[in-house]
């Protein structure tokens, strides 16, 4: 078991074994170490900031990304939970001690979806699968447009 300041995605298989269903769980197991820290990071930004209802709408979609992937695993025959360590079992991969500049929040959840683009990208060049190339591309375009808009203070 890994110390307490690795994510959690870290210990599910890694895509580079070549099995597209380590790569698909790796971008989902992502996924839900993401909401965990988007949903922390909501909360220390004021409602009247533009950055809380950018989070609103990124926690919303990290949570349909994660029953996409989901429903992608069920549709290969293999079931998620197997593998993938739900929400509840884990700890957010940042400590959020204390209150948060929007720039630092930027940053972080910034760091967070550059590293689930990463595991897209291994994902997508992994799977031959139409479907799950669809779904995977999807993400990947929400993806971009999050990471576009915090960028932006």
């Amino acid at each position: 078991m890994q110390g307490p300041a690795a994510r959690i995605g870290a210990s599910v298989n890694s895509p580079r074994n070549g099995v597209p269903a380590a790569a698909l769980n790796q971008v989902l197991s992502e996924v839900i170490d993401d909401v965990l820290d988007v949903r922390q990071a909501h909360r220390r930004v004021p409602e009247t900031h533009a950055l809380h209802a950018e989070l609103d709408q990124l926690f919303d979609d990290l949570r349909g990304w994660a029953r996409l992937l989901a429903d992608q695993d069920q549709a290969l025959g293999l079931s998620p939970l197997a593998s993938v360590p739900t929400a509840a079992g884990r700890k957010p991969p940042h400590s959020w001690h204390g209150a948060a500049s929007d720039e630092e929040v930027r940053r972080i959840i910034g760091e967070d979806l550059d590293q689930l683009g990463h595991y897209l990208a291994a994902a997508l060049a992994e799977h031959q699968d139409d479907q799950v190339q669809a779904a995977l591309a999807e993400m990947q375009r929400g993806l971009l447009i999050h990471q576009r808009a915090l960028s932006e203070p």
